[in-house]
């Protein structure tokens, strides 16, 4: 979105008539701290000799007033999503609704916009294709975000059912404890850590996606709507095409935005300096593969008598972590396959009897929480 479709969108949605203040203080902070000052006001006043000559807008003595086509303009502009509320408030609302990828605002969409937790909801939604007909609850949408880390774990090659929205096959009433959905879910941060809430999890992992500078409702909001338009780059001094040029060439659909310039052929560049690196294939196990690894791995270090041989999952861990390294599994992804797995019936795991001296230690680092039942060992079959 350009400077001029924004200043005219603000012009359009003022009650009245709009004042170069009121666009400095609206639109400057879009823009970034670098744009906000002279720089921003020269590419305003740009836009507004480019509105007033194609009589998009009117300037009488500071008052800058929408005519008619450009109303009309501006409500071209807002079409999808159609702002719910009247003025600039409904209409920034839109602009968010279009960066997230929404078609309307409804009612559950526009509450959303004013909570952080709501509005970071409703943007993972959108940003995960998780069930995008309808607005989930932020427990739903923890329990999804927890299947989207195990499908990824897993390459894409499983079918979990632990999703509680009705995503990806999941039976109704189904889905990971709290904790353990957290702990799958906070996977797919760039570091992954655990949350005390499912809250906090998802406003991080919103403030990671958007790259919002801070995890307020106003920072979030900021950087989707820095998403959606198109920055000022470079001092403007209208030395490039004129105001009226580039406002025609948008209604005719030709981007003003320059290509790159070819290379000649006589170019002596380097070759090497213009090579794409090529992005590095991370290999996922299916589940037969994890189970069958994690197997192997147990049964040279499992203990006890036969019939009755079991591993610390601790310790297997770090076996898998050591031979598997292309799998590129955290602990906590590696535990959640493992949960997984024993769900699925190609996994034994067994918790520890009170009655045995165990290594206190391995005991703890061995620890998955399931529901109401506790993990510690992979169990061998002889």
């Amino acid at each position: 979105m350009s400077v001029d479709d924004l200043v005219l969108v603000r012009i359009a949605t003022a009650t009245g008539h709009a004042t170069r203040a009121d666009l400095q203080r609206d639109l400057a902070h879009l823009y970034g701290p670098r744009a906000a000052g002279t720089q921003f006001r020269r590419s305003a006043e740009l836009a507004i000799g480019t509105l007033t000559q194609s009589s998009m807008i009117t300037d009488i003595k500071s008052r800058l007033q929408a005519t008619a086509a450009g109303q009309s303009m501006a409500a071209a502009i807002l079409a999808r999503p159609r702002p719910a509320k009247a003025g600039w408030e409904g209409a920034r609302d839109a602009l968010i609704g279009r960066a997230m990828g929404l078609t309307s605002l409804n009612a559950a969409a526009q509450k959303a916009f004013d909570r952080v937790e709501s509005l970071a909801a409703l943007m993972l939604q959108q940003h995960f294709a998780i069930s995008p007909s309808r607005i989930l609850s932020i427990p739903d949408l923890r329990s999804e975000l927890a299947v989207v880390a195990l499908e990824r774990a897993f390459g894409d090659r499983i079918k979990t059912g632990l999703g509680k929205a009705g995503g990806r096959g999941a039976a109704k009433g189904s889905g990971l404890p709290g904790k353990t959905g957290r702990l799958l879910a906070g996977q797919l941060l760039r570091q992954p850590r655990e949350f005390s809430s499912d809250g906090k999890l998802i406003v991080a992992l919103a403030v990671e996606v958007t790259n919002a500078t801070d995890a307020t409702l106003d920072g979030l909001k900021l950087a989707l709507l820095r998403r959606l338009i198109r920055p000022v780059d470079g001092p403007i001094d209208g030395s490039s095409d004129g105001p009226v040029d580039r406002l025609q060439m948008r209604r005719e659909g030709v981007s003003d935005v320059p290509s790159t310039a070819p290379h000649p052929d006589n170019d002596q560049a380097p070759i090497a300096s213009s090579t794409v690196a090529l992005p590095r294939v991370v290999v996922r196990p299916d589940m037969a593969e994890f189970a069958g690894a994690v197997v192997d791995a147990a049964r040279p270090i499992s203990e006890g008598w036969p019939g009755n041989r079991k591993a610390f999952i601790s310790l297997v861990w770090r076996a898998i972590r050591d031979t598997r390294p292309d799998w590129e599994l955290t602990e906590i992804a590696f535990k959640g396959m493992l949960a997984e797995a024993h769900r699925t019936g190609q996994v034994v795991l067994v918790g520890a009897d009170l009655k045995e001296r165990c290594d206190l230690n391995a005991l703890e680092d061995s620890k998955i929480l399931y529901k109401n039942t506790v993990w510690h060992f992979v169990r061998v079959e002889d």
